[in-house]
C-alpha cells in the first residue's frame, strides 16, 4: 500500500512539474507555438527515464509478490481444502461460513449449498443433543471440545466422524458481511466409521473370550464337583449294594436299599453330564458318519414328534467323516433337536430344518450369531438344527449355555451347556443366531477328517 502511495505522489509531482514547464518555461516560437528550452527538455527526459526505470522496478516487485501469493494460495489450497479432515467454519448461530473440498466430499453437498446451513442439518437426530451439550459447554467455558457422533449424508447414509472444534475470530459473521471481530468455531471432522467397526469387533471378541474363559472356568469347578461327588457315590452305591445283599431281597428294608441305589444311579448320571459340560470326560474317538447318527436320531424321535410339527432333511452328499465319540456326537444332536421340538409352542404350526454340510473356516471368516467356542481355520463337517419356534432375545441367547438355565417350567438338567463341554473336547464349534418370533438355529462344528 505505501508503495502505490509513493508511485501515486511521484507521478502527481511529475505531471504538476511538466505543466510547470509548459506554463511559464517554453520559447515562444510565433504567435502561436511555444517550445521547450533544451535544457528544460533534457531534465524533463531525464525525469521520465528515472521514472520509467521505478516503474519498471516496481512491476517487477509486483510480479514478484503476485508469484509468492500465487505459492500461498497454492499452499493454502493444499493444506486447507485437500486436507485428509474436514474443516469447518461455524458462526455463533451454528451456521455454517466456510467449508473445505474435503467437508464437501464427506457430506455429498456442494460448496454452495453448505454455507449459511446450521450444521445440524447434518447431524444425526439421535446425537444432536451430544453436539448441542458439548456446545453449549465450549461457550461457556471457551475451552476447545471433541465428540464422536453420527453425521448424515445428503444422500441420507450415517457415518461416525469425529468432531473437534476451537474459538477463534474471523472476518464472518454468519450474515454475509464482514467483522474482523465476530467469534466462530473452527472445526475438524474425522471419518471413524472403520475405527468405530474395529471396537466393535473388538468388543464382540473380548466378549466371546469372556464367555469362553466362565464356561472353562464353570467347567473346572463342575469337573472338580463331579469326581468328588462320584467318590462319595461309589460309597454310597457300595454300601446300599452289600446291605441288600446281607438283609436279602425278602427283608422289610430292602426297598429302601434298592431306592437308595436307584438314587445314587441318577446321581451318577448328572455326574456324567456334569463332566460332559467339563470336557473331562474320557472320549472313545472312532470315525463318524454324521448323516449316520442324524438319521438314527430321527428314526428314535419320529414317533414322538406331534402332529403338528413336520421335520425336514437336507444331509449333504459325500460328507468327510469325523472323528469323535458317536455317543456324545448323538448325545449333542439328540439334544439340539429335542430343543427345537420343545422351542415350538404346544398346539401350533411349526417346522423344524437339519441340514448337514461341509464348510472351510477361515481366518479371515467372521460369522453373524452368537459364536460360543471359538474355531481355528480348517474344513468342518456342520449340522444345523432350525425351528420355526418363538425365538430368543439377545439376553436368553447369552445365558442358553449356562448349566440349569432353562425358559422351561421345568428344565432337563445340563441341556446345552453339556453339549458345549463335549465340542470343546472334540476340537468343535457352535453359533447361534435367533430372534424373537422367528425361530432360532444352532449350528454346530466337527473337524473333518482329510
Amino acid at each position: 500500500m505505501k508503495r502505490k502511495q509513493e508511485a501515486s505522489r511521484k507521478m502527481a509531482e511529475l505531471r504538476w512539474r511538466a505543466e510547470e514547464i509548459a506554463n511559464g518555461k517554453g520559447v515562444l516560437v510565433d504567435d502561436h507555438h511555444e517550445v521547450i528550452s533544451p535544457r528544460d527538455m533534457r531534465q524533463s527526459l531525464h525525469e521520465l527515464r528515472v521514472h520509467q526505470i521505478e516503474l519498471e522496478m516496481q512491476n517487477e516487485e509486483l510480479n514478484r509478490v503476485q508469484a509468492e501469493l500465487d505459492t500461498a494460495r497454492a499452499r493454502y489450497f493444499d493444506l486447507y481444502d485437500l486436507a485428509p479432515v474436514g474443516y469447518f467454519v461455524v458462526s455463533t448461530e451454528g451456521l455454517i461460513v466456510e467449508a473445505n473440498f474435503t467437508a464437501v466430499a464427506l457430506l455429498g453437498v456442494p460448496r454452495a449449498s453448505l454455507v449459511k446451513q446450521p450444521i445440524t442439518r447434518f447431524i444425526h437426530k439421535e446425537d444432536q443433543d451430544t453436539y448441542y451439550l458439548q456446545r453449549k459447554r465450549f461457550l461457556e467455558t471457551g475451552k476447545p471440545y471433541a465428540c464422536d457422533l453420527r453425521m448424515v449424508k445428503a444422500d441420507g447414509s450415517v457415518f461416525w466422524a469425529h468432531l473437534a472444534a476451537t474459538s477463534a475470530r474471523d472476518s464472518f459473521s454468519g450474515h454475509g458481511q464482514e467483522d474482523e471481530q465476530a467469534p466462530v468455531d473452527r472445526v475438524v471432522v474425522s471419518d471413524i466409521t472403520e475405527r468405530k467397526a474395529a471396537e466393535a469387533l473388538k468388543a464382540k471378541l473380548e466378549e466371546q473370550l469372556q464367555q469362553v474363559e466362565k464356561l472353562k472356568t464353570v467347567g473346572l469347578l463342575a469337573g472338580g464337583v463331579a469326581h468328588d461327588f462320584n467318590n462319595l457315590l461309589t460309597v454310597i452305591l457300595g454300601n446300599a449294594n452289600l446291605a441288600l445283599m446281607v438283609a436279602g431281597p425278602e427283608a422289610r428294608l430292602a426297598p429302601y436299599f434298592e431306592a437308595i441305589e436307584k438314587a445314587s444311579l441318577k446321581a451318577a448320571d448328572l455326574t456324567q453330564q456334569l463332566l460332559s459340560y467339563a470336557g473331562n470326560e474320557k472320549i472313545i474317538p472312532r470315525q463318524v458318519d454324521i448323516n449316520v447318527v442324524v438319521n438314527e436320531i430321527l428314526q428314535i424321535i419320529s414317533a414322538s414328534v406331534p402332529g403338528n410339527v413336520r421335520i425336514d432333511c437336507d444331509l449333504g452328499e459325500g460328507l468327510p467323516s469325523v472323528v469323535g465319540d458317536s455317543t456324545k456326537i448323538f448325545q449333542i444332536l439328540m439334544n439340539l433337536v429335542m430343543n427345537a421340538l420343545e422351542a415350538i409352542p404346544e398346539g401350533g404350526e411349526g417346522v423344524i430344518n437339519v441340514l448337514t454340510r461341509s464348510e472351510a473356516i477361515v481366518e479371515a471368516t467372521t460369522r453373524s450369531g452368537l459364536s460360543v467356542l471359538p474355531m481355528a481355520p480348517g474344513r468342518y463337517v456342520t449340522v444345523e438344527v432350525m425351528d420355526t419356534g418363538l425365538g430368543m432375545t439377545p439376553e436368553v441367547a447369552e445365558r442358553a449355555f449356562d448349566p440349569f438355565f432353562s425358559t422351561k417350567f421345568a428344565g432337563r438338567g445340563l441341556g446345552l451347556a453339556a453339549v458345549i463341554g463335549i465340542l470343546s473336547s472334540h476340537g468343535g464349534g457352535i453359533c447361534v443366531r435367533s430372534e424373537p418370533g422367528s425361530g432360532a438355529s444352532f449350528k454346530i462344528f466337527l473337524p473333518a477328517m482329510a
